[in-house]
């Protein structure tokens, strides 16, 4: 399973934000933004659940993370 999670943050959080996402091995490319989003990342994860289980447990646990936004593709 495939996903991209948008991630608004704190202002200024947003590198701290992106270098911590690097240490989980389901995240893929992790990209800055400029607008309503300010992290893209890309996941990759066995089942609806554990995606689920990584975005509660781990992503919205970050340290400025304010709000996450998933984006499931189709296969």
């Amino acid at each position: 399973m495939l996903a991209y999670i948008l991630i608004t943050s704190k202002a200024g959080y947003e590198n701290q934000i992106a270098t911590s996402l690097l240490d989980f091995d389901s995240v893929g490319n992790i990209h800055v933004l400029f607008g309503e989003f300010d992290i893209i990342c890309r996941i990759k994860a066995n089942s609806e659940i554990e995606l689920r289980k990584f975005i509660i447990n781990k992503v919205r646990k970050i340290e400025g993370v304010e709000f996450t936004k998933t984006l499931i593709v189709a296969d």
